[in-house]
């Protein structure tokens, strides 16, 4: 390791460090443009230069270009290296247009900083600037080419990092323009990550164009709510209203980038049809009305029926501190009718998950350096881009990818694929945990030995896992296939893609308690009389609408604590608005069992340009903050619990009864967080069926995610709307011409919910027998669930 010194400071660094990152670990920050920490160096800005003194070279050099060296000697501030500095500022800002008062990147401006830190306040150039004419690039980009500096950040990350092919550098010398061949939207699922990059106003948040200035932002560490991944991002908030999310840097998950769907995704917070108020029946009332209605009833039941004929049901949407507290509140009215998942395949998949060993689960951060990855039964742009995004990295470094599904999954890159039917994927698993046997009975035994023993051979190998196809039987047999997998100098690690972002915090809470199953049961045969929702969705997440309807509709009470108008809510005899995730603080656990703390960004509050119907400043003013009526579901069972309101308390507690969640309470939002200390016991997993087609005329019907309208709280996001896929079903070319069927064409899919006419697409990298429908929120394939075994469905002309 070298150890030179930067500006008489001596500092030891890791070999291949270069002269930027020593002078960063000293707290000097060298100027630089092109230059990031995920991306690397290139020397295109110029910018970063430092003086050599003494070392392998002397002179004027490009620090983020000069490897650290022993006994090197670097000055950063000397009067040759700073008049450097300026003349590149000065040749940077000559066609610049000095626009910086309609800019949105004024504020946060890398190259405004430079500018002023370099002295240059006195345009000397009087000539004619050189002007380009910008794009149209979809609903997220805001393009103003005419500000650009040719750091080549935007190209580098769009094309190599996150693998776009549609956006580039076109021209030669000073003539460089950064945009696509024709206007149209990109075509990444990660270009927002753009704006983050881009050190001018070139590359902006359209969604937030015009809005705020940074420094009239209330912003604050939180984390991503859209899939299981947990990814850390900073949220900013002005006049009541959430206006953007930024991706955050944490290298144990997402890295410095996050995908479109978590930027973009926020809408929910601000919608206009948020309930906002208490009702009971219909009716508008004080929380205090709602609250005292609440506990009269449950009070008057239980003394009829006893505490069992109270259930609860939490989700994977509510924080680690709701969850605790709702299993609280059931211990205290005696129930143990409480679970953390409304669909049962998902809730068994997930207290699966929370069986592994920490040191056996895989991190991104892990991905990004594995040298094997083998996904199986998941779609990752999907059900969890930035898990795509982390293995494009580790292809790049020369990784092995295979993806095995009977999906056309998509990926970011090149990668070795093998399409095996879902029904197939238990002999699969069965052979990919014999690694060491030498002859298989059948190609797709064969498949799964050379798979394993390609893990067992590797150095730092990654078994991946979607337990929507796998189900919790599949799942289990991924974790003994990863442990059988495993050398000692060499650990094969696990991952498993959960259904929301604390799918695994109530895994671990659920212990060996019912499923919704169970409770749907109980309310059918009346011993459960009251049902309690907190931010679940029961009629959605359930697999049987129709069942989970005719259940609800006998319960004495539905009671609903919710922060989004779901058909839960609708239903409900009581409601109770809470607050969204970044209106409160708390705790989430992702997949990979990482206990990781968000902040509170802004109190909750109808936004000002809706209370005030568009006008600005309002023209009324009151002691009561419009729509502050929403409080977090912890807070609001702390205070049914006669209990103050301390997440900080919460945490403590929780840590001092299980030991699992050791570190909880040293939690601080906008660190890595920390990974659960041990694992569950595993759970019994019943045995599923193939779910083979009845007839020859009959298909297996999979129900899949999609990156947008699946998700619930993204899909209440209006800028997401126009990237919202058109209902569809996809067939194999082979079925299609089984059935006569034409590409384009409508046709009727017949299945046991009900009859629907889709547009036909068709894919040859599928696996044949099956039809391949994506969930979609208001729409007509609303009513099919993800997650559950495939059905029979027969397809036939419209």
């Amino acid at each position: 390791m070298p150890t030179l010194t930067i500006d008489n400071q001596t500092v030891t660094v890791p070999e291949g460090t270069n002269v930027l990152e020593a002078a960063r670990q000293l707290g000097i920050e060298i100027p630089h443009f092109c230059h990031h920490e995920a991306l690397g160096s290139v020397g295109a800005c110029r910018l970063c230069a430092v003086k050599v003194i003494d070392g392998p070279v002397k002179g004027i050099q490009m620090s983020c270009m000069l490897p650290a060296k022993d006994d090197m000697v670097v000055d950063t501030g000397c009067a040759e290296v700073l008049a450097y500095r300026a003349q590149v500022i000065e040749w940077l800002m000559t066609n610049h247009p000095h626009d910086c008062p309609v800019c949105d990147e004024g504020g946060e401006c890398q190259l405004q900083d430079m500018t002023v830190a370099g002295g240059h306040g006195i345009r000397r150039y009087t000539g004619p600037k050189r002007t380009y004419r910008n794009q149209d690039l979809g609903p997220f980009i805001a393009h103003e080419m005419n500000r650009c500096i040719q750091c080549y950040r935007c190209v580098r990350t769009y094309q190599d990092y996150c693998g776009g092919t549609d956006f580039g550098v076109l021209g030669s010398r000073q003539r460089l323009y950064f945009g696509r061949f024709t206007d149209g939207p990109l075509e990444s699922p990660f270009a927002g990550n753009l704006v983050d990059v881009c050190p001018t106003g070139v590359l902006t948040d359209k969604t937030y164009r015009f809005k705020s200035r940074v420094w009239d932002l209330q912003e604050a560490a939180s984390i991503c709510p859209h899939c299981s991944l947990g990814c850390a991002v900073s949220a900013g908030a002005r006049y009541r209203e959430l206006q953007r999310r930024r991706a955050r840097t944490n290298i144990q998950t997402n890295g410095h980038f996050i995908c479109d769907r978590g930027r973009f995704g926020y809408g929910y917070v601000n919608h206009p049809e948020r309930p906002r108020n208490p009702l009971v029946g219909h009716r508008r009332v004080t929380r205090q009305e709602a609250l005292a209605s609440l506990q009269t009833q449950l009070h008057e039941l239980v003394e009829l029926f006893g505490s069992g004929s109270i259930g609860l049901l939490s989700s994977s949407r509510a924080s680690l501190e709701t969850q605790f507290l709702v299993q609280r509140w059931a211990a205290s009215l005696g129930s143990d009718r409480l679970c953390f998942e409304a669909h049962p395949r998902r809730d068994l998949a997930a207290r699966v998950a929370a069986s592994q060993r920490p040191e056996r689960m895989a991190s991104l951060a892990d991905i990004r350096q594995c040298d094997v990855a083998v996904v199986i039964g998941a779609d990752p742009l999907a059900e969890a881009p930035m898990l795509a995004l982390a293995l494009r990295q580790a292809a790049r470094r020369g990784a092995r990818i295979v993806i095995v599904d009977p999906r056309p999954v998509e990926m970011p890159m090149t990668c070795e694929r093998h399409v095996v039917s879902s029904g197939q994927m238990s002999r699969l698993l069965q052979a990919l945990g014999q690694p060491r046997q030498s002859d298989f009975a059948s190609n797709l035994e064969e498949l799964g030995g050379s798979l394993g023993r390609a893990l067992l051979e590797a150095q730092s190998p990654v078994l991946i896992g979607g337990t929507d196809v796998l189900g919790p039987g599949g799942s289990q047999a991924l974790l003994r296939a990863a442990q059988a997998c495993s050398e000692q100098q060499s650990l094969c690690r696990s991952m498993l893609l959960l259904n929301g972002p604390n799918s695994f915090g109530g895994a671990m809470l659920s212990g060996d308690g019912p499923s919704f199953d169970t409770l749907l049961e109980g309310i059918e045969q009346g011993r459960i009389k009251a049902l309690l929702c907190f931010e679940a969705d029961a009629l959605a997440d359930f697999p049987d609408r129709k069942r989970c309807r005719a259940a609800l509709a006998r319960l004495d009470l539905l009671a609903v604590f919710d922060c989004a108008a779901t058909a839960t809510v609708q239903e409900a005899d009581l409601f109770f608005p809470t607050t969204a995730l970044e209106e409160t603080a708390g705790t989430l656990i992702n997949n990979e069992g990482r206990m990781q703390a968000f902040a509170k960004v802004f109190a909750a509050g109808t936004p000002l340009s809706e209370s005030v119907d568009g006008g600005h400043p309002p023209r009324f003013f009151s002691r009561e903050i419009p729509g502050s009526q929403p409080q977090p579901a912890w807070a609001t069972l702390a205070g049914l619990l006669g209990r103050e309101a301390d997440s900080a308390a919460l945490r403590c507690e929780l840590e001092k009864a299980d030991d699992c969640f050791a570190g909880l309470s040293m939690l601080a939002a906008g660190d890595e967080g920390r990974r659960i200390a041990a694992a569950r016991p595993a759970p019994p997993v019943p045995e599923e069926g193939v779910g083979s087609a009845a007839a020859a005329d009959q298909l297996q019907l999979l129900v899949t995610e999609t990156l947008y309208g699946s998700e619930l709280l993204s899909d209440l996001s209006s800028c997401l709307q126009s990237v919202k896929p058109e209902p569809y079903v996809m067939l194999h070319p082979q079925d299609a011409a089984r059935l006569k069927l034409e590409e384009g064409k409508m046709v009727r899919l017949c299945t046991p919910v009900g009859e629907l006419d889709l547009k036909l697409r068709l894919n040859g990298d599928m696996a044949t027998g099956m039809a391949i429908v994506p969930r979609l929120r208001g729409t007509l394939l609303e009513p099919l669930v993800p997650g559950v075994e495939p059905l029979s469905c027969r397809i036939e002309k419209a």
